[in-house]
């Protein structure tokens, strides 16, 4: 098994509670049941993991955690993991021929599409005024030396949250869609930046499901030990004046950035924009918002 696919395993410390070792015509074979206390991240977590060894090699993995099972539910993930166990020594033993090779089931992000400065762009409209916004701020990266990436996300297939927590159990999300590539940037990104409207007092659906989405990237920090070094900013518009419309978009980017490890810096609230309409006709605006990313561009020594 290649060092890198063995992080994409756990690193986090694991205490076995059960092992049997099986000598078979292909070689010996053990299987053994992890247990790992998660409690830090979230309360009462505990993972259990079966493994089944070729030799020295871990050749198939599954795992399962205590907060797959809803509250009151007669589903027990000790029980279910314990189960696995039994059944695989058994498989095993009837038929090794099948475990001499990995069978290891991972999804490993892109290995490009990686940027300084990411981007997320949470408006619908591809022309509006979080777009324009987005286009200083993709211009600002370039004059300051830096590459950068914008996610259109509304262009992007990007599912919902189900909760089911398989994060925390392999670093992965099962889902099939386009998040890989947003966690790729946002792990390696040194600024994050979330450009959104104000829809109904919060951010638009396809922002918040990608910000849910991320609890992917929260396991592989607490699980894998991939920690998020940006620094984050958050530009948002809305049609009213006055603080009021931001309230729950600032609650909700700062908890998206918070969970991550994000720093924030304060951020640009631009209101009146039913009567304004565009975002290019606000004198000076433009000139504020690089003004407010140029900071959070320069070197670290130079903050």
């Amino acid at each position: 098994m290649k060092a890198d696919e063995r992080q994409e395993h756990m690193m986090v410390e694991s205490a076995a509670e059960k092992i049997q070792s099986i000598e078979t015509p292909e070689g010996t074979f053990t299987v053994r049941l992890l247990l790992d206390d998660l409690g830090s991240i979230y309360p009462g977590m505990i993972r259990y993991t079966v493994e089944v060894l070729h030799g020295t090699e871990t050749v198939y993995t599954y795992a399962i955690n205590s907060y797959e099972a809803p509250p009151g539910s007669l589903f027990d993930t000790r029980e279910v993991a314990e189960i696995v166990f039994s059944r695989l020594a058994h498989d095993v033993a009837s038929r090794p021929q099948i475990y001499t090779h990995p069978r290891l089931f991972t999804r490993p992000l892109p290995g490009s599409g990686t940027a300084d400065v990411v981007i997320l762009q949470g408006s619908p409209r591809r022309f509006g005024n979080s777009a324009k916004i987005a286009s200083w701020c993709d211009d600002e990266a370039g004059r300051a030396g830096l590459s950068s990436r914008v996610f259109y996300l509304q262009e992007m297939n990007i599912r919902a949250c189900t909760g089911c927590y398989t994060c925390y159990d392999y670093g992965y999300c099962p889902v099939d869609d386009d998040m890989p590539r947003i966690i790729r940037a946002l792990e390696s990104a040194s600024v994050i930046i979330v450009c959104t409207p104000v829809y109904t007092s919060t951010v638009p659906a396809t922002l918040k499901a990608m910000m849910d989405r991320c609890q992917w990237l929260h396991a592989r920090e607490k699980v894998l030990g991939s920690e998020v070094h940006a620094r984050g900013l958050l530009i948002a518009v809305a049609g009213r004046r006055g603080a009021e419309p931001f309230v729950c978009v600032t609650h909700v980017v700062d908890a998206f950035m918070e969970n991550l490890g994000i720093r924030p810096a304060a951020p640009v609230l631009i209101g009146d924009l039913d009567r304004v309409r565009d975002v290019g006709q606000i004198e000076g605006l433009e000139g504020d918002v690089r003004a407010a990313l140029r900071p959070l561009l320069a070197p670290r020594d130079e903050e």
